[in-house]
C-alpha cells in the first residue's frame, strides 16, 4: 500500500492564548478546493514514487494503491506549473499503464487492464460497509474487482457502492490493515472487518518532538497501543502497563484508592536523586505533584499515583523511551528513561459517540488468619508460662529446676494463670477487629467519549466518572475528568489545535502506617489489638484501649477520624503549526499544568491521639504551576529516492512556581468545628508557608539519515540550562548516535522466503538527571534562642545546608546494540536488546570538619553500572476465518552494581566495592537449638529454640584482642570461624531488585467471543516476611502487651512442640546475634494478573437498530492466583507488616458505540 503522511504533534498554551486558539479552531478553510490549487513539479526521469510524494507535500491529497499492481519505482517525466491535480495527475501517468481515481482527498492508483465480465455477462450492484474491529468505519479503503480496474473508495461512513460483473470477487484494502478478498453474496449489503496488519513495519512510533516509522527506529522504544491495556477498574495508566513491555519494573507500593506505583525503566542506578522515568502527556514534560503530609496529626500522607490525573480510556498510545538514543533529546531528566502517553484525537467522519460502564467489587487478599478470642485466651496462659520460666532460668533455659524457681521467684513474682477453664469455655466470639474496619470495596466507572470531525475540523470529546470505595472503611477516591482535543487546518498551509484536560480527585484516606503506638496505622492496630477488647463500650460512650499497652490506638475509633483530599489539575496546551514549502513544518506550541493540592485532617478525642491533645486539626495546601514554550522546526525530504533526511531543531522554555502552606492546631473546645476554625484552638499552633521558582531554558537537535530503506543514521543533541545548577555548571549537553541496518532489505537476503524483517541497531548517549531540587545553594534557618547582653531571648538563624557551586546533575552514558526480527511472512516478530548504562557524578553527602555546624555537604561523587538483557516476542499461532490465536512474551534481567564509591567510603568489613547498589546483607542462620544440644563456642548463652548463627569467619586481631587493619583502613579477615558472632559473619545473601522478570499474555478471538489471559512474574528474589516476623512466633507480644499473633503462633518452638522450623518467642531475646537470615524466604512468583472475557454482538443484529454501531460485553478478574513460595502476605508488595491490603477484583461491563 502507499503510505501517507501524518502529523500528530501537540503542544501547551498560558491562559492568554487559549482564548485565541478556540476561536481560530472555529473558523473554516477559506482556502479554494485543493484540486483547483496551483501545483508545481518538475521531474525528469524520476521514480513515480517521487512524484507521488511531492503532491502529499503540496496538497492533502493521499495516495491509495496496491504494491503488487503498481509499480512505484517506474520513472516518469512532470513538469507543470501552476496546475491542477488532474493535470499534474494525466501528464504522470501518460506513457504507464496505471489508471487513476478520485474522491475527496483521496486517489486511488490501480492498473490499467481490460474488465473482466461475468460469464453470464449480468452486472450486479455491491454495496456494504467496511471498519474496524471496533466498528469504526474505514475512509477511503479501496474496493476493487480482482482481475480488473473497476474500483471505488468507501464515502465518510466507510460505505460503497459498485456496479460490477456478477460473480466477481472484491479486494479490499487500506493501509496498516490486512488486504481482504470478499466474494459478492447476491444483493446483499455485506459488512467487512478490517483486521490489523501484524507486519506493522509502517505503524508511527511517537518520539521526542515528533514520530517516526517503526521500520525507520534506531533507538529502543517498546510501544503499546491503547487498545491493547487492560483498562477494567484501574485507576492508573501503570497499572495497565504491567507485563506490557520489557525492561518496565512496576510495583504497586500502596493498594490504598489511587494509590502510587514505584515503575523502573530498566533498573534504578540513582542513590539519592529520584529513578522516577520523565512522563510526557501529548508533548508536555508533567512533574511529580508534592504530596500533603499529615503533619503533627500524624496521618500518613497521601499516596497518589503521578498518572492518577488522567483518564486511562483516553489514551491512544504509550512508548516507552528506554535506551539513550531516544531519550538524550530530552536531556537532563531523561536519565531514568522517559514514557510518552499520546491521547486519542478527532477522526474524520461522523460524529460517533462510545460509552463505557465498568463495575468492580473487591475481596482482600491479604489474609490475616488470627487467633479467635478462646484460642487467644489459650495462647495467653501458654506464653505467659513460658515467660515466667524464661525469667526464671528454668531447665532447659537455665540451670534451674521448677521448684526451686517456684520456692523463689525472680523478682518475688510467682506465676498466675491469666485465664481459667471455665474462662476459656465460656468465652464468646471476641472482637473482629479487622472486620469491623474492612469491606468489600467497590468501583464505578462510566466513560463517553465523542468523536467525529471534517477534512478541515477534527475533534475529541470526553469525560470520565471513577468511584473506588476501599476495602478498608473510609478509604476511597472519585476522580472527575474532562478531555476535549481539537485539530483544525486552514488557510492550506495552517493548522491549530488544542488539547485540554480538567481533572479532580476527591480522596478519603485512612490512617495507614507501620509505626508504634499512636503513629501506629489502622491495620497494624486491628492485627495487635487483643480480641478481649470491646470495641466500644455504650455504657461509657468511648473506645476502650488496651490496658497493658496504653498508648495503642484502638482501631475501631480510627474510623472517626477525618482526613480529605482534593486536587484539582488542569493540563492544557495550543499549538499553530505552518507548512510554507515542501518538507518543511514550522511549530510554536504553549502549554500550562496547574494543579491545586488541598488537605484537610482531624483527630477527634474519640481517638487516641486526639483525646491527648483534645481534637488535632491540620490544613496542608499547595500551588503547582508548569509553564511551556516550545518552537521547533522540522524538515524532511526524500532525494533521488534512495536518500532520506529528517531534521529537527527547536527551543523551550519551561517555568516551575511552586507555593506551599501549613496550618495546624489543637486542643479544641468541640470537635464540632473540624478544621474550620483554627484559630479556636489553645494548643500549639503550627503556621508554615514556602515558596520555589525554577525555571529552564533548553536548546534540541537531531538529524536523521536513510540511504536505501536500509542504512539508518540518527544524531542528537540538547543543551537544557536551569535555575537548580549550581553558578559553576548551569548548562549540560547531551549528545547520542544511533545506526541501524536492515539486513533483509539487502539483496542477498530478498530471496529467503521465512524471513520477514531483519534489523540490526546499535546506539551511544548521554543524558542527565536534574533532580538536584535546592542542595546547590545555602540554607538557612532559624536555630533556637539565647539570652543577650541585655538579658532578652534573642532568636538565631544558622546554615543548616551549604551550598555547593560545582554541584551538577547525574550524568548517564548507554551503550545500547538491539535486533529486530521477523519470521514466516511476519507471523513471529520480536527483538533482542543488550545495553550497559553508568551513572556517574552521583548526588551523595560528603562529610565535613567534625568542628563545623553543617556536617555535610552534597557532591558529585560515585559511579555505579547497569547491565541488561531485554527479549520482545509475538507469535500468531493460529489464524483462521473464526479462530484467533497471539501469545506476547517480555523477559527482563538486568543487575544493577556499584562501580565506584566516594573516596571516604568506609565499608563495613562485609562490604565490597563492586556489591548490587541495593544490597541485603545478613548473618546465616543455621538451625534451631534443641533441648540436650550444647550451645555453640560463638554462642555460648544460646538457649533451646533459639536460631544458631553460623561462624563464617573472624578478624586478624593484634595482641590486644582489637581488629587489625590493612594499609586501606579495612578490617582484616581472617578467612575462617573465630568462635565469635560479629560483623565479619555477615554476608551479601541478596538484592531488593529481582534476578530476571517475564510476562506472557495470550489473546483468543472466535468469532464474538475474545479471550486475554495475562500472567507476570518475578524470579530469583529474596524477602523477609515482615508479618511473621511481628505477629508469627512473638509469643511475648501475647504475654507482655496483651498483642493478638497468627494461629502460626500455635506452631512456635515449646518444650512439648520443639519444632526444627518455627523459633520460640524468645529467638533472640538474651542474646546480641540477631535472626540471621531466618526470615528470608524465596519470593518469586507467578501471577495471573488479568482475565478477562467479552462477547461482541453480531452486526448484523445491531443494523435492525440503525442506532448501535457495536456493543461488547466483557467481565474480567484481576489478581485471581499467585504461585509461590513465599508464604507471607503478597511477594509483591508486603513491604511491612500491616501495609493496606491487597485485593481481588471481579469487573463487569460494557462498551456501546452509536
Amino acid at each position: 500500500m502507499g503510505t501517507y503522511w501524518s502529523q500528530n504533534a501537540l503542544t501547551r498554551c498560558p491562559k492568554g492564548l487559549c482564548l485565541l486558539l478556540l476561536l481560530i479552531a472555529g473558523i473554516f478553510p477559506l482556502a479554494s478546493h485543493a484540486q483547483n490549487a496551483g501545483i508545481n513539479i518538475n521531474l525528469t526521469d524520476k521514480p513515480l514514487s517521487a512524484f507521488i510524494q511531492s503532491i502529499e507535500q503540496q496538497t492533502d491529497f493521499k495516495f491509495f494503491y496496491e504494491q503488487q499492481q503498481v509499480d512505484v519505482k517506474q520513472h516518469v517525466t512532470v513538469n507543470v506549473r501552476n496546475a491542477s491535480i488532474n493535470a499534474a495527475l494525466e501528464q504522470a501517468l501518460r506513457n504507464t499503464n496505471i489508471a487513476y481515481s478520485i474522491s475527496e482527498k483521496r486517489i486511488l492508483l490501480t492498473q490499467k487492464q481490460d474488465n473482466a465480465p461475468s460469464q453470464s455477462g449480468k452486472v450486479t450492484l455491491a454495496k456494504g460497509q467496511v471498519t474496524d474491529k471496533n466498528s469504526i468505519p474505514v475512509i477511503g479503503a479501496n474496493i476493487l474487482v480482482k482481475g480488473s480496474t473497476l474500483g471505488c473508495i468507501t464515502d465518510i461512513d466507510g460505505n460503497y457502492s459498485l456496479e460490477v460483473p456478477t460473480g466477481s470477487t472484491l479486494v479490499v484494502s487500506y493501509i496498516g490493515y490486512t488486504t481482504q478478498e470478499v466474494t459478492l453474496k447476491n444483493n446483499k449489503f455485506q459488512q467487512i472487518v478490517l483486521e490489523e496488519d501484524s507486519k506493522m513495519l509502517d505503524d508511527v512510533v511517537v518520539v521526542g518532538y515528533g514520530t517516526v516509522k517503526k521500520r525507520d527506529l534506531t533507538g529502543s522504544v517498546s510501544s503499546v497501543k491503547g487498545d491493547d491495556l487492560n483498562l477494567n477498574g484501574v485507576s492508573s495508566i501503570g497499572h495497565a502497563l504491567e507485563g506490557k513491555a520489557a525492561g518496565l519494573y512496576i510495583r504497586q507500593n500502596s493498594a490504598q484508592p489511587g494509590g502510587g506505583l514505584d515503575i523502573l525503566v530498566r533498573g534504578a542506578g540513582s542513590v539519592n536523586a529520584s529513578n522516577d522515568p520523565l512522563y510526557i502527556v501529548d508533548g508536555f514534560p508533567i512533574a511529580k505533584l508534592d504530596q500533603a503530609s499529615g503533619g503533627d496529626a500524624k496521618m500518613d500522607p497521601g499516596t497518589q499515583g503521578i498518572l492518577n490525573f488522567l483518564n486511562p480510556n483516553d489514551v491512544e498510545s504509550i512508548e516507552v523511551l528506554k535506551d539513550a538514543s531516544a531519550t538524550s533529546i530530552y536531556g537532563a531528566r531523561a536519565a531514568n528513561g522517559v514514557v510518552i502517553i499520546t491521547t486519542k484525537r478527532g477522526k474524520e467522519g461522523k460524529a460517533r459517540v462510545n460509552y463505557s460502564y465498568n463495575y468492580s467489587f473487591q475481596k482482600y487478599t491479604d489474609n490475616y488468619d488470627l487467633l479467635s478470642l478462646q484460642e487467644w485466651m489459650v495462647e495467653k496462659n501458654s506464653t505467659t508460662w513460658e515467660s515466667w520460666l524464661w525469667n526464671n532460668n528454668v531447665s532447659p533455659w537455665g540451670n534451674r529446676t521448677l521448684e526451686e524457681a517456684q520456692a523463689n521467684p525472680a523478682n518475688g513474682v510467682a506465676y498466675s494463670r491469666p485465664y481459667s477453664d471455665n474462662d476459656i469455655a465460656g468465652a464468646g466470639p471476641g472482637t473482629d477487629w479487622l472486620g469491623l474496619i474492612t469491606r468489600d470495596g467497590q468501583i464505578q466507572e462510566h466513560n463517553v467519549n465523542l468523536q467525529g470531525g471534517s477534512e478541515s475540523t477534527q475533534y475529541m470529546v470526553s469525560f470520565n466518572y471513577y468511584d473506588h470505595q476501599g476495602i478498608v472503611k473510609n478509604s476511597g477516591m472519585t476522580r472527575y475528568t474532562a478531555k476535549a482535543n481539537i485539530d483544525q487546518k486552514f488557510l492550506n498551509i495552517f493548522k491549530a489545535g488544542l488539547n485540554l484536560t480538567l481533572t479532580r480527585i476527591d480522596n478519603d484516606n485512612t490512617q495507614l502506617g507501620s509505626g508504634q503506638f499512636e503513629n501506629s496505622g489502622i491495620i497494624r492496630s486491628a492485627i495487635q489489638m487483643g480480641p478481649n477488647i470491646q470495641a466500644y463500650d455504650e455504657a461509657t460512650g468511648t473506645y476502650p484501649i488496651n490496658p497493658l499497652l496504653g498508648q495503642q490506638p484502638n482501631p475501631y475509633s480510627l474510623l472517626n477520624n477525618t482526613d480529605k483530599g482534593r486536587t484539582d489539575r488542569l493540563l492544557g496546551n495550543i499549538f499553530i503549526e505552518a507548512k510554507p514549502i515542501a518538507g518543511l513544518t514550522l511549530r510554536v506550541n504553549a502549554g500550562l499544568d496547574h494543579a491545586n493540592v488541598d488537605r484537610k485532617t482531624y483527630q477527634p478525642r474519640s481517638t487516641l491521639n486526639g483525646k491527648n491533645l483534645n481534637g488535632v486539626a491540620y490544613i496542608y495546601n499547595t500551588d503547582n504551576n508548569q509553564y511551556l514554550m516550545e518552537a521547533t522546526a522540522t524538515y524532511q525530504r526524500t532525494f533521488a529516492d534512495i536518500h532520506s533526511i529528517n531534521l529537527l531543531a527547536g527551543t523551550s522554555y519551561e517555568k516551575f512556581n511552586y507555593d506551599a502552606s501549613e496550618l495546624g492546631n489543637n486542643n479544641f473546645i468541640t470537635d464540632a468545628f473540624l478544621w474550620n476554625n483554627m484559630d479556636a484552638g489553645t494548643g500549639t499552633k503550627i503556621t508554615k508557608s514556602t515558596s520555589t521558582e525554577n525555571k529552564m531554558m533548553s536548546y534540541f537537535f537531531r538529524a536523521g539519515y536513510i540511504l536505501k530503506n536500509r542504512y539508518l543514521l540518527t544524531a542528537t543533541l540538547r543543551a537544557d540550562g536551569a535555575s537548580v545548577f549550581a553558578k559553576n555548571n548551569k548548562w549540560g549537553y547531551f549528545p547520542s548516535v544511533a545506526a541501524g541496518w536492515t539486513m533483509s532489505e539487502e539483496n542477498f537476503m530478498r530471496n529467503i522466503d521465512w524471513l520477514s524483517n531483519l534489523k540490526l541497531r546499535l546506539s551511544w548517549g548521554q543524558t542527565g538527571n536534574a533532580d538536584i531540587s535546592t542542595n546547590a545553594f545555602a540554607s538557612y534557618g532559624a536555630q533556637g534562642s539565647w539570652i543577650n547582653s541585655d538579658y532578652k531571648t534573642v532568636s538565631g538563624v544558622m546554615k543548616s545546608r551549604l551550598e555547593n557551586p560545582d554541584l551538577k546533575w547525574e550524568t548517564t552514558t548507554e551503550w545500547n546494540l538491539g535486533l529486530d526480527f521477523g519470521f514466516l511472512k511476519s507471523r513471529i516478530t520480536g527483538s533482542v536488546e543488550l545495553y550497559q548504562r553508568v551513572i556517574s557524578d552521583l548526588l551523595n553527602y560528603k562529610p565535613l570538619n567534625t568542628y563545623q555546624e553543617v556536617k555535610q555537604v552534597m557532591a558529585n561523587i560515585g559511579k555505579t553500572q547497569s547491565r541488561g538483557i531485554e527479549v520482545t516476542l509475538n507469535t500468531r499461532n493460529i489464524v483462521t476465518k473464526d479462530f484467533f490465536w497471539e501469545t506476547s512474551l517480555t523477559y527482563t534481567k538486568y543487575k544493577d552494581r556499584w562501580k565506584e564509591r566516594t573516596p571516604d567510603w568506609k565499608p563495613n568489613v562485609y562490604e565490597k566495592e563492586t556489591d548490587p547498589i541495593r544490597a541485603i546483607y545478613s548473618r546465616r542462620a543455621d538451625h534451631i537449638m534443641q533441648i540436650g544440644e550444647e550451645a555453640p563456642t560463638a554462642q555460648p548463652d544460646l538457649r533451646p529454640g533459639q536460631i544458631v548463627i553460623k561462624d563464617l569467619d573472624g578478624y586478624v586481631r593484634d595482641e590486644n584482642g582489637n581488629p587489625k587493619v590493612d594499609e586501606n583502613g579495612r578490617f582484616m579477615l581472617l578467612g575462617r570461624p573465630d568462635g565469635i558472632i560479629d560483623e565479619a559473619d555477615t554476608e551479601l545473601i541478596g538484592t531488593l531488585d529481582p534476578g530476571w522478570m517475564a510476562s506472557m499474555t495470550n489473546t483468543f478471538k472466535y468469532k464474538g467471543f475474545d479471550l486475554n489471559i495475562m500472567f507476570n512474574g518475578m524470579f530469583d528474589r529474596i524477602m523477609q516476611d515482615p508479618t511473621e516476623m511481628d505477629f508469627g512466633v512473638n509469643g511475648s507480644g501475647i504475654a507482655q502487651s496483651g498483642y493478638n499473633m497468627l494461629r502460626t503462633i500455635k506452631d512456635r518452638w515449646t518444650f512439648d512442640n520443639p519444632s526444627t522450623t518455627r523459633p520460640s518467642s524468645y529467638y533472640i531475646t538474651g542474646t546480641n546475634y540477631t535472626a540471621g537470615d531466618f526470615f528470608y524466604q524465596k519470593a518469586w512468583f507467578i501471577r495471573l494478573q488479568n482475565i478477562s472475557l467479552g462477547y461482541t454482538l453480531p452486526k448484523s443484529l445491531l443494523a435492525k437498530t440503525k442506532v448501535l454501531s457495536n456493543v461488547r460485553f466483557h467481565a474480567s478478574v484481576n489478581n485471581l492466583f499467585v504461585i509461590t513460595p513465599y508464604k507471607g502476605l503478597d511477594p509483591e508488595t508486603d513491604a511491612y507488616a500491616a501495609a493496606y491490603p491487597n485485593a481481588r477484583t471481579f469487573s463487569l461491563g460494557v462498551d456501546v458505540s452509536f
